[in-house]
């Protein structure tokens, strides 16, 4: 019984500690997004303190270094051009993204006094709740047609 009240215990400090995201359609999350891109992650770095300037301090952040396939959105001052490093937190409680390097990402985020940042809240998915769940984040292999053709048409935007 002891341990059947710990486990129940432990699972509930698990709960608390997720990463809790609002659930939303792909145009939201490409429209609150400042940056969308097919991503190739080069290298996974972690351990690794935000650039000057950022809001976020501390060393507990994951470091991508990528190569972008296709920007699909991009902050008008950056010109379609996007820095080849993107920072998550990594603690699960801020959703980081933890994923793996030499593998194709459909990524959006954010891009704040120089710093590119993504989390797994604001991902773009399907709009099909039976293909994925809300937090999560696509491999570019799995993500469908449908959506690259969207992406690529520019059928989210205008954004309002």
């Amino acid at each position: 019984m002891k341990v059947l009240i710990l486990l129940i215990f432990v699972g509930f400090i698990f709960i608390s500690e997720a990463c809790k995201c609002q659930e939303q359609k792909a145009k939201e999350a490409f429209c609150k997004a400042h940056w969308v891109a097919h991503t190739k992650v080069q290298i996974r770095q972690t351990k690794t303190k935000m650039p000057d300037g950022s809001s976020r301090a501390g060393l507990n952040n994951i470091r991508y270094n990528v190569e972008y396939g296709k920007i699909f959105k991009s902050p008008a001052d950056l010109k379609g051009e996007l820095p080849k490093e993107i920072y998550t937190p990594s603690e699960r409680p801020a959703c980081g993204l933890l994923i793996d390097a030499g593998q194709e990402y459909l990524l959006a985020g954010r891009y704040e006094n120089g710093t590119m940042t993504t989390v797994l809240c604001g991902q773009i998915l399907s709009d099909d709740p039976n293909k994925e769940t809300f937090e999560n984040v696509l491999e570019w292999k799995n993500v469908p047609a449908s959506l690259q053709n969207r992406l690529e048409i520019k059928a989210f935007e205008p954004c309002n």
